[in-house]
């Protein structure tokens, strides 16, 4: 096989850019347009507060309402704790108060048991929180919008040490503190990791605790505290 030389090298980029390279004017998409408007402070900042109030809303809606006590509660309530109550032997035993709790309970929340309360918090409380944290953010990720929810907050962040990609391990912790402490990876500095988890140990709750969250401080103490 012959050598090509330098010129003829150059003819044949020429020939190969000129049936596959356009020029033009560069015409905007509507992608690029939502793009723009996604990190510029004035439209970003409204968008971002009607994105994660939508968020807050589809995590009420879908794991309190839907799940919680449309299906759930009906389910441990009615059906379990009544059949378990009767089913579980010695009523009279500490092991039937540490596993069953109050024999007389009529909701598993107020039952005290393992097998009560203990699988009523984790499947009917926790689990649907869980899920439909991560359902959402993982649709935030895959279209696109977290990338530019951290260039809109990276100067906030950058008041207190950290960039806008901090805002990733914020709302991975609000699913699970786990996964949002492995996350903290990203971040650059040993100074910057210890910043992110000071925050995400005191003021972000994870979904188990929003969950009983929103159960418990309204009905007891008021909206104000939570």
């Amino acid at each position: 096989m012959r050598t090509l030389s330098a010129d003829e090298r150059w003819d044949l980029i020429e020939k190969i850019s000129a049936k596959t390279v356009k020029f033009g004017a560069y015409k905007p998409t509507l992608k690029d347009a939502i793009a723009e408007v996604t990190v510029k402070p004035l439209t970003g900042i409204p968008l971002a507060i009607a994105v994660l109030f939508g968020f807050w809303m589809f995590f009420c809606d879908f794991a309190g309402t839907l799940f919680t006590d449309g299906f759930l509660v009906e389910l441990f309530d009615e059906h379990f704790l009544p059949w378990i109550q009767e089913a579980f032997p010695g009523k009279d035993t500490w092991l039937y108060y540490i596993f069953v709790g109050d024999p007389v309970a009529d909701n598993c929340f107020e039952a005290l048991g393992m097998l009560t309360s203990g699988l009523f918090i984790a499947i009917a409380i926790v689990l649907p929180a869980i899920v439909a944290f991560y359902l959402i953010l993982g649709l935030l990720e895959d279209v696109g919008y977290m990338p530019r929810l951290a260039v809109l907050i990276d100067t906030v962040l950058h008041k207190i040490g950290l960039h806008g990609y901090a805002i990733v391990p914020t709302l991975l912790s609000l699913g699970c503190n786990i996964p949002g402490v492995s996350a903290t990876r990203v971040l650059e500095t040993r100074k910057q990791r210890f910043i992110m988890l000071a925050l995400l140990g005191v003021f972000v709750p994870c979904g188990a605790q929003i969950g009983v969250m929103s159960a418990l401080i309204p009905e007891l103490i008021g909206w104000v505290f939570l």
